[in-house]
């Protein structure tokens, strides 16, 4: 069967456009998935941006800071800066990490995430925003800072107000979020917690006796 070349023509065009159609489809709902992924996060800027962070609780107030030093690298990725000098825990480090950017929607509702609210500054002292005793403040690498300041639970229990201070914060409404109060027992946790623990130094395994030959009759 022969085709005429306008035919040809009109053909390639159709399936140039259903190509490109499949394509913008593909990107836009990829594009739509990152943003609703972190929408579902505190905060939005990568974790490996993070140089130092300074938690603030009732207890103690411990500042954090990204470890340079090739040495101390081979131990800890973070060191203590403030009240004491000391390499730390990467352990509780990564936890309070996972919380600040873990994806805290429903599995079994695609439309769950953070909730946000926006309130005047008058009622922040309802959501126990007003006087903040744990707040966490986070400088990355270009020196911009962020605070989140922890309120109190929500209605429900499992959950907390929340609100960050950021440069882009606008002076004119307030923004509030309902985060799981999961991270209260990521910062709310003794200085020994946050210190490296000290190397259990292996012991050598004890040297068993040689037996002794026993001599053959004669």
């Amino acid at each position: 069967m022969k085709f005429q070349r306008s035919t040809l023509i009109l053909m390639g065009l159709a399936l140039g456009l259903t190509g490109a159609v499949y394509v913008f489809e593909i990107q836009g709902k990829t594009q739509q998935q990152e943003i609703q992924a972190k929408q579902q996060q505190i905060f939005s800027f990568p974790k490996n941006e993070i140089q130092s962070f300074t938690i603030t609780t009732p207890q103690q107030t411990v500042t954090l800071e990204r470890v340079t030093n090739a040495d101390e690298l081979k131990k800890s990725p973070w060191k203590i800066t403030a009240p004491i000098q000391f390499l730390a825990n990467p352990a509780s480090v990564d936890y309070l990490l996972r919380e600040l950017f873990k994806n805290q929607s429903n599995p079994s509702d695609i439309n769950s995430g953070i909730q946000k609210l926006t309130v005047s500054t008058e009622k922040l002292k309802d959501y126990g925003l007003d006087t903040v005793t744990d707040k966490i403040e986070i400088k990355l690498k270009n020196n911009t800072i962020y605070k989140l300041s922890l309120g109190k639970n929500d209605f429900r229990g499992d959950s907390l107000y929340a609100q960050i201070d950021s440069p882009q914060t606008s002076t004119k409404e307030v923004n509030i979020l309902v985060i799981s109060n999961d991270i209260l027992s990521t910062i709310n946790r003794p200085m020994e917690e946050w210190k490296l623990p000290p190397e259990i130094p292996q012991t050598p395994p004890t040297p068993q006796p040689t037996p002794t030959p026993s001599a053959s009759p004669k």
